[in-house]
Parts: C-alpha cells; structure tokens; sequence
C-alpha cells in the first residue's frame, strides 16, 4: 500500500508574515543626529566668523601652481613608498613564518626596528646619512651621499621601511588567517608550494588584508608631511613655504588639510570598493539575499494525521 504525502495547512496569519518587521522610530537616534549636526556647523562657524583668519587666502593658494607641485610629490611620496613597502613586506612575512630560525629571526628584528622607532626619527636619519657616510660606493666608484639620497629619495627610502614593517604583519595575519587544512588539501591534490599559495592561500587572505592594508595606506598618505623636517617638497612643505612669506600660517594649514582631506577620502573609497570586491561571496550568503525561495518552501509531513508512520509502497 502506498501513502502519499500530505501538506499541513498553514495559519493565514503565518503567510502573511512579512519578512522585514517595520522598526519603530527611535527617538535615541534623532537626538544624536542633531547633536552631531550642531557640533560640526559649531566647528564651521568657529573658522567662518573669525576675524583671525582670512578665507579668502585659503581660496586663493587653494590651487596656487607650488601648492599643485607638492600635491604630486606628496601622491609620489605615498604611491613609491606603498610598492616598495608591498613587495618588502611580502619576502619580510614570509621570513616570519619560515622555518629557518634565521630567516625568522631577521624578519623579527627588521619589523622590531622599523616599527618601534618613530618615523620622523628615520626621516631624519636618512635624510642626514651624508654626516655617517659621506660617500657612497667603494674607491674610484663612489659617489656623494647627497647627490643620490636627495630630500625626495630620503622620504621614499625612510616611508617604504617604515610601512615595509606593518605590511609585513598584515601579510603574515593574512597568511595565518586561512585555516591548514586548505593547505593539507592543496597538498593532497597535488599542487606545489607556488600553486597553493597563488590559487588557494593568498586569494582567502585578501579578504584580510585588504582593510589593515588600506587603513595603512591612508595613515601613509598623512605620515608624508612629516617629511617637512628635510624640506622634501611635499604638501606641507610647500604650504610651508608660502606661509614663511606672506605670514598666513593657519591659512596655508587649512589648504594643506584640505587637500589631505581630499586625497584621503578618495584613498578610503578605493578601500571601501576593494573589500566589496573581495567580499562578494560572503555579501551573497547573508540572510535575506540568497535564500528566497527555501525560506516560504511549504512543510510536507510523511504522516497522515492520526496514523503511524507512512510505509513506502513499491517503486
């Protein structure tokens, strides 16, 4: 005897569930609007009505030809120190994580050195290396120390070792992120060390990276005014300058932080993209997105109702 299945009736109240639940207004967060609205027109008008400051002087160098030119060294200053930093920082965390302990050992120490001291300190240091080593090179095929290390290349040497040692540690977090036996798997399929890490290990450590890495290269774009102590030619160096003439020193710092302001949102949306680009799978998983038809899929019950369990007949 064969018995079929037969579907439980459904409460209308149930089948008309909606799926979102309308949230109530929270008063809470209109308060907190306002008190943030207010502050930041608070912080606008402290500049606009005061007579100390002269807005129009900020209009005026907003785009003044020397203000443009340290613009560009500055976006050189970040973008050369964020390649060299990228590729040090990947041989560096890989020697953190090598088995040889002096490999290991001089990846410690490197990302111990640069990181634990401050950046001006090493901006300083290269941009003075002339005082500990005049000359460059061995006998007849040295050159000046000043010639080669310039204020621009001492920036670029002095940012791409400092951030060389975050990238590191966001390399290897990344790395120790995906679990071993993604790497046991790739080993039983065959694949070799060069194919596992391109194909299996670093597109699941992306995903990590990619915000760590994006916050430091936003504080990399900032940290290039600091190259101000050795006159490198960047934006606030440039401001700098003007400001030492005309006297306008909190108006040519205005322009600075407004073009930092600027150059940093736009680093930000960048980031923000990267992440939604390497996050899609995650982004298609989540409740309310990919389940849509399991979720009002109606319930079969095997059993009629006052009986025991259904017997399957002949197939």
């Amino acid at each position: 005897m064969k018995t079929t299945a037969v579907q439980k009736p459904q409460s209308p109240a149930l089948r008309e569930l909606p799926d979102k639940v309308a949230e109530r207004p929270r008063i809470d967060q209109a308060i907190g609007w306002i008190v943030l609205v207010a502050f930041v027109a608070w912080v606008v008008w402290l500049f606009v009505d005061n007579d100390n400051i002269e807005l129009p002087v900020v209009s005026e160098y907003l785009f003044n030809g020397n203000v443009m030119h340290g613009l560009v060294n500055t976006l050189l200053l970040a973008v050369c120190a964020e390649i060299i930093a990228i590729v040090l920082g990947t041989v560096v965390g890989f020697a953190r994580m090598s088995r040889n302990p002096v490999f290991a050992m001089a990846g410690w120490l490197f990302v111990w050195l640069f990181r634990s001291t401050p950046l001006v300190v090493q901006i300083l240091v290269w941009g003075n290396l002339a005082l500990f080593l005049p000359r460059l090179g061995f006998g007849g095929s040295s050159v000046d120390t000043n010639s080669v290390l310039t204020p621009f290349v001492a920036g670029v040497v002095a940012l791409s070792l400092h951030e060389t040692a975050y990238v590191a540690e966001i390399f290897r977090s990344g790395m120790m992120a995906v679990p071993r036996t993604q790497r046991e798997a790739s080993s039983a399929l065959g694949l070799g060390w060069w194919q596992m890490q391109r194909h299996v290990v670093v597109p699941q450590a992306l995903r990590v990276m990619i915000p760590p890495a994006g916050s430091a290269f936003v504080l990399l774009l900032k940290s290039t005014s600091l190259v101000v102590v050795i006159s490198g030619g960047d934006l606030l160096t440039e401001t700098q300058n003007i400001a030492s003439v005309n006297l306008r020193t909190i108006e040519l710092l205005m322009v600075a932080t407004i073009w930092f302001l600027a150059v940093t949102s736009i680093a930000s949306v960048g980031q923000w993209a990267l992440e939604r680009r390497f996050d899609r799978q995650n982004r298609q998983l989540r409740p309310g997105r990919s389940r849509r038809s399991t979720d009002r899929r109606p319930v079969v019950s095997n059993e009629l109702p006052g009986a025991g369990p259904a017997v399957d007949g002949a197939r």
